[in-house]
């Protein structure tokens, strides 16, 4: 079958549980439009650049979007980062915060060493070498047998999980 026919009974196959998936991910945002048309862009290339066959069209399109959202999320993210104001103390260098803002971070790090002891072993152990031993993502994925994506994903899931606990509470108060 050529690629053009292909390409044309995969999409035909896939657009619409992908176009829903989509929308459903990024919250209706108008570049999950965007990153459908690259999916299947993505798709065509692969269709027409190799000789193997696509065995399972629907999980094939499927790993591309997860990869697409993934990068959407980041840049978000980024872009959210790099718009915030800069604050206006900046300048100012403090030998010593005061006392309530320390005794506050120590109640803090009780909390966050609480919500720690709940997550998976290697989670924990992660999140350790990375915040508590200043540990490359690199390095810990060495050590704990695993790839630095991997870290990567379970340092960013555990942060997100202890935040989000810690925010609850802090609106709880």
């Amino acid at each position: 079958m050529e690629a053009k026919e292909r390409f044309n009974q995969i999409y035909t196959e896939t657009r619409g549980e992908l176009l829903r998936y989509l929308m459903i991910k990024t919250n209706a945002d108008p570049e999950a439009e965007d990153l459908f048309q690259e999916i299947y862009r993505k798709l065509y290339i692969r269709l027409v650049r190799s000789a193997l066959p696509i065995l399972d069209p629907r999980h094939y399109v499927f790993s591309i979007a997860k990869k697409e959202l993934s990068r959407f999320w980041r840049r978000t993210a980024q872009k959210r980062q790099s718009e915030l104001p800069i604050p206006e103390d900046f300048d100012i260098v403090s030998e010593e915060p005061p006392i309530d803002e320390r005794l506050l971070k120590e109640e803090r790090m009780g909390e966050v060493w609480q919500l720690l002891e709940r997550e998976p072993e290697l989670n924990r152990r992660a999140f350790l070498l990375f915040y508590g031993c200043g540990k490359s993502q690199k390095e810990i994925g060495e050590a704990l047998g695993m790839a630095e994506g991997t870290v990567a994903q379970r340092l960013f899931r555990t942060r997100q999980r202890i935040r989000a606990v810690l925010e609850s509470m802090q609106n709880d108060d």
